[in-house]
């Protein structure tokens, strides 16, 4: 009698325990993200679609709130402050940290580099660039994962660009290896935050902006620039940063949830994104508030010979950079345009 007394007494207690963790498990996580970006762009679309999936995922276990820019930190801020867990995640763009993580300049894409989003998956998914840059970022406590933002990605301004030499003397907003980029081309490079772009075009702080296509439309630029520079400088990406420890403390179902399901939401917004770009793009065209300009071949190559110093610049920072660069080096041969 004893025994059974006991056995039912651990048998409700183990049950107890199993109930409890079973509770435990199902309870609400709220994570906070910091963007980067106005709500209403398109590269907060990111975050937006993927706080939406992952709370359905996760059948609402997972919740985001998403916080505007400057809620909790400046966005060039956002690094060292989600390193401290200071929030959960963010969106954002790597030249804003390229002094703390040189390797940022590899992931948002290099001027002449890859033309098309297929190109970037390519190198980040299957050549070993991704291992490069998730690296860097882990070092500060942070997982990244990428995102295409804008297929067209060059120069806004209010003033025609159809020879580099256009570009002598004037101030050009260019983050990252971007700004060093405007330099080559005889520019002045100025940093300033995506949210803050329109009042700097329209109060003449800057002459232009290499910025991606879609905020003609989704920030409005199309009316403070009159012309669009083509082709692209390169296939931009963005990324999706999470705090380590924010990852680890998620019961592992919802780990697995996160660090799987992130890389393929992504690759539904990105999706989205180009095409958006491109519609912005067309709609500014189309409604005469903005003209678009082609660089020809001949300053194309010109282009290729000013930047490829400032990719050997990059290589020589870190043994991880050239290793970077290397990688990029081999496959603009293999698609056939050679930048040495």
């Amino acid at each position: 009698m004893k025994k059974a007394c006991c056995f039912i007494i651990v048998l409700a207690f183990v049950f107890s325990f199993s109930v409890n963790l079973h509770a435990a498990d199902k309870k609400v996580v709220t994570w906070k993200m910091q963007a980067s970006y106005p709500l209403g762009s398109t590269v907060m679309m990111h975050g937006i679609e993927w706080a939406k999936f992952i709370e359905q995922l996760t059948d609402g276990r997972l919740k985001v709130e998403i916080l505007p820019p400057g809620a909790m930190c400046a966005v060039q801020d956002i690094v060292t402050y989600l390193e401290k867990g200071v929030f959960d995640c963010a969106i954002s763009y790597g030249g804003f940290y390229t002094g703390l993580i040189p390797e940022t300049d590899l992931e948002i894409g290099l001027p002449m580099g890859h033309l098309s989003w297929d190109e970037y998956w390519d190198a980040y998914w299957n050549r070993g660039l991704g291992d490069i840059i998730r690296e860097a970022y882990a070092e500060h406590n942070i997982k990244q994962y990428p995102g295409a933002a804008g297929c067209y990605y060059n120069f806004n301004t209010n003033f025609p660009v159809t020879q580099l030499s256009d570009l002598q003397g004037k101030k050009i907003r260019a983050l990252g290896v971007y700004g060093k980029y405007v330099q080559a081309l005889g520019g002045s490079a100025v940093s300033i935050p995506g949210g803050e772009l329109y009042m700097a075009m329209k109060l003449g702080t800057i002459d232009g902006a290499i910025y991606d296509a879609s905020g003609l439309q989704d920030v409005k630029f199309h009316e403070v620039v009159k012309f669009y520079t083509l082709p692209t400088l390169a296939q931009i990406a963005v990324s999706m940063l999470i705090n380590k420890n924010s990852l680890e403390k998620l019961p592992p179902d919802l780990r697995v949830i996160v660090d799987n399901g992130t890389r393929f939401i992504l690759e539904d917004t990105s999706n989205r994104y180009i095409t958006a770009t491109k519609a912005s793009l067309n709609k500014s065209v189309n409604m005469g508030s903005v003209k678009i300009c082609y660089l020809p071949e001949e300053e194309l190559v010109k282009a290729r010979k000013l930047t490829l110093p400032i990719w050997d610049e990059l290589a020589a920072k870190s043994p991880r950079m050239k290793k970077g660069v290397d990688i990029l080096k081999q496959q603009m041969r293999d698609v056939g345009r050679p930048m040495d």
